[in-house]
């Protein structure tokens, strides 16, 4: 099993399954959301995540719903809907996020100027469904 967990150790989850489509995300909710220059986030689908322990606070934005753990506010699990299957994790979050590296990087068009980009991975000017750079 894979596990995570918030920042002060109160949420902690269980992934039945590895996270797929691994995306550095530039968009500036995101930035905003994370409080980073940019989010890693990792798909899976809902029945795949157990929480273990704390409690998610949900906070709709932009059209989409940001879980953060309610005890310190790591940003967890992004959903495009209440009911939308795959969901997206924080790949940051997880006990050995080492073990998932980048497939492809979104949101340019937002990118910090600062932020140094792989070149060798694909890139999108937008969302990963917009034409690739």
């Amino acid at each position: 099993m894979i596990q995570g967990g918030c920042t002060c150790g109160n949420v902690r989850y269980e992934l039945r399954v590895a996270p797929s489509n691994i995306v550095d995300c530039h968009c500036a909710d995101c930035r905003r959301s994370s409080g980073a220059a940019f989010i890693t986030w990792g798909s899976i689908e809902r029945k795949n995540i157990r929480l273990l322990g704390g409690e998610i606070k949900k906070v709709s934005v932009a059209n989409r719903i940001r879980c953060f753990a309610a005890c310190c506010g790591s940003p967890l699990i992004l959903e495009d809907s209440v009911d939308a299957d795959p969901v997206e994790i924080t790949i940051g979050t997880l006990d050995h996020p080492e073990a998932f590296p980048t497939t492809k990087i979104t949101w340019l068009e937002d990118r910090l100027p600062w932020v140094t980009i792989d070149h060798s991975l694909p890139k999108f000017q937008r969302g990963s469904q917009s034409a690739q750079l």
